[in-house]
């Protein structure tokens, strides 16, 4: 997923999601987000100071707004089906601080689809594409 294409990516989430045995659409995200994580994590430079929870289905490191700075982002889920896209931010120099919250983006969609469709197009925002 470094390099998204939208209509490459759409069939491929078609085929992933044709694939997962479950219709519930928190479990077909969350299947769909280990996958994509199984992918990135080894790409991912400062995976120890991504940010933490257990709502948080997604983490990817994208690059800082300033020279000195990390950026994640995550999706995350607020309640049984709403979900949000929240960029974080860690300075480099301030190794015991952790990531600050700085923008959150609620991401629309009454499906597995259209919600990963939505985070994607926000990945492919803060990376630059």
């Amino acid at each position: 997923m470094t390099e998204i294409n939208f209509k490459k990516e759409l069939t491929t989430l078609d085929k992933i999601i044709s694939e997962i045995p479950s219709s519930d659409m928190t479990q077909q995200i969350r299947e769909i987000c280990d996958i994509i994580m199984n992918e990135e994590s080894p790409q991912m430079k400062n995976l120890n100071r991504a940010p933490k929870g257990p709502n948080k289905f997604l983490i990817l490191e994208v690059p800082g707004f300033l020279k000195k700075e990390i950026g994640f982002i995550t999706l995350e889920r607020e309640s049984e089906e709403d979900y949000v896209g929240i960029y974080w931010s860690f300075r480099l120099g301030k190794q015991d601080k952790p990531a600050r919250k700085i923008k959150v983006h609620k991401i629309e969609g009454n499906s597995a689809k259209k919600v990963m469709y939505q985070f994607a197009k926000l990945v492919k925002f803060y990376r630059g594409e």
